[in-house]
């Protein structure tokens, strides 16, 4: 059962509903679980705000109120995203699971070495961000947007951050989050990271 994955492709949601269904499939990695790895889109623009970081600066610094944007928390760290034009997706599963490290860094990378995968022989630039070169500090900053810098084994695109992706473990489940700001269409970009996933695990 651990091997296998339940695949869901979702309609475009409301930032709550997304970010609520994505805590009720953390919730439900009980014991005889299936993983899944749900894909989605959003209804209309929204920004959501990284577990620790605070919504009151992240709305003024990105002057969300003033676009009418709605803003919610994520159940994972990192920093503020501003959603619309991107393919979001979850992974959910009960660990431990012989795909997923137990390191969350190597979890990072596994994942993102999936993605990485199936998107190389449409993107064949797509890199990792070097971990040596860049700053664990940056990665630790609060109130940051997301996507102005990238952290470890984010993905690049022409040097260029095109997919981060934030983590949170829940005792024995997990949850991981990932945003890709690339130009395809959605179909064909999930039908892409499907063929990594399953070449790699």
């Amino acid at each position: 059962m651990l091997s296998r994955f339940r695949l869901i492709i979702d309609i475009p949601r409301s930032a709550t509903q997304n970010m609520a269904l994505d805590e009720a499939l953390v919730e439900t990695q009980t014991a005889d679980a299936m993983p899944c790895i749900r894909f989605y889109q959003w209804e209309e623009p929204a920004v959501t705000v990284g577990y620790f970081e605070s919504v009151e600066k992240t709305v003024s610094r990105l002057q969300a109120g003033k676009k009418d944007l709605a803003v919610v928390r994520r159940l994972t760290g990192g920093g503020a995203v501003l959603h619309g034009k991107d393919l979001t997706f979850s992974l959910c599963a009960r660990l431990p699971n012989p795909r997923i490290p137990s390191d969350v860094k190597d979890s990072y990378l596994k994942i993102n070495e999936a993605i990485r995968m199936g998107l190389k022989e449409n993107f064949s630039k797509i890199d990792y961000a070097d971990c040596k070169t860049i700053s664990s500090q940056s990665s630790r900053q609060k109130d940051r947007v997301c996507f102005e810098s990238p952290s470890c084994y984010d993905l690049l695109l022409d040097g260029k951050k095109i997919l981060g992706a934030s983590q949170r473990r829940f005792g024995s489940a997990i949850l991981h989050q990932s945003t890709l700001f690339i130009q395809k269409p959605f179909g064909e970009l999930i039908s892409m990271i499907r063929g990594g996933f399953e070449t790699l695990w």
